[in-house]
């Protein structure tokens, strides 16, 4: 399902989760009062919005040092620990209109007991699938780390969903390359180069998400049940075989990089080499007729009628010599 977000800037909005309720979904990009009462809340937000770190240090009492890393405009896959709640930075692929899904969103997510705060600034089809799921009261999660699990598990799906159409475009790759003819494919070419640039920049951001994970797992905080950890093992797993799979890519389209530059070498050695023969044949022809062409007086037998008939079968003789002693040579 498409994110239906047409701009590609992420909603604001917060979700209060209330015992025995429907979950209460709010949209704004100004602080939402939430409910003391709430077993727990969500809030999204839009990272770039002049107003998100006052928002996260005054209105929900976040330090200004996590609220600065939740806003860095340039960041990496990170985790940490701070205090009573963990900071976790994550890529997911993007979806947004005439966006590349290399291009990946970052999703900043901050998680205590009886809190989980996210932000982004495009759209993230994690973020609204999950938002879409709790409007409609469907497998609701009990804690904000169950939430942010479920966050997770979708995002890496979508990892993996997007690996699996390039394991497929990479068998599609294989398959021109065995063809006798692809040389002839001008687009082969880019289109390998073009897979590459893709694996390497989502790998760029899956590779340390699996190092997240591994911290997550074994990190001693409080708030951790044996099941958020299981669910744990789940997601670091799922985005184990997504780099796995992206380095079977990577070295699949560097042998195809090299198949092809080997086909150019011998296709260019061979045509160079059939120009050398016809070049070492018609030489001497060359030379020949050129001798017997000049404009001068005694040119022999050039008044014998038979004189064009000698010299066609001379060549003749000459270029047979010439293809027998190439092959003795083993040239031909």
């Amino acid at each position: 399902m498409q994110n239906k977000n047409s701009t590609g800037i992420t909603d604001s909005f917060l979700v209060d989760f209330i015992d025995g309720q429907a979950p209460k979904i709010t949209l704004s990009k100004k602080p939402i009062a939430y409910n003391t009462e709430d077993k727990f809340f969500w809030r999204h937000m839009d990272y770039q919005n002049p107003e998100a770190k006052k928002i996260l240090t005054k209105h929900y009492g976040i330090s200004s040092d996590v609220a600065e890393a939740l806003c860095d405009i340039s960041t990496r896959p990170r985790y940490f620990h701070h205090k009573k709640g963990i900071v976790l930075i994550l890529r997911g692929i993007n979806y947004n209109p005439n966006a590349a899904m290399e291009d990946m969103v970052s999703l900043r997510v901050w998680v205590e007991q009886n809190k989980i705060i996210t932000l982004s600034h495009n759209s993230l089809k994690a973020v609204s699938d999950l938002r879409e799921l709790i409007s409609s009261a469907e497998g609701l999660p009990t804690s904000p780390m169950q939430l942010f699990l479920l966050l997770a598990q979708n995002m890496s799906d979508s990892i993996n969903d997007t690996i699996i159409d390039m394991l497929d475009e990479t068998a599609d790759v294989e398959e021109k390359i065995l063809d006798a003819d692809s040389l002839s494919d001008l687009n082969l070419r880019d289109k390998i180069s073009n897979m590459r640039r893709d694996i390497i920049a989502i790998r760029r951001y899956a590779a340390p998400q699996r190092e997240i994970f591994i911290q997550l797992q074994n990190d001693k905080w409080d708030a951790l049940t044996e099941e958020d950890r299981e669910d744990i093992r789940e997601i670091y797993n799922d985005i184990t075989k997504a780099v796995e799979d992206l380095d079977y890519c990577r070295e699949q389209m560097s042998v195809f990089s090299e198949e092809m530059q080997s086909k150019v070498s011998i296709s260019m050695t061979r045509i160079m080499y059939t120009i050398s023969l016809v070049t070492v044949i018609f030489t001497p022809l060359t030379m020949l007729t050129g001798l017997l062409g000049m404009n001068v007086e005694g040119i022999p037998y050039a008044e014998k009628p038979y004189a064009f008939a000698t010299v066609c079968a001379v060549m003749l003789i000459l270029c047979g010599m010439l293809v027998f002693l190439m092959k003795r040579l083993k040239w031909l």
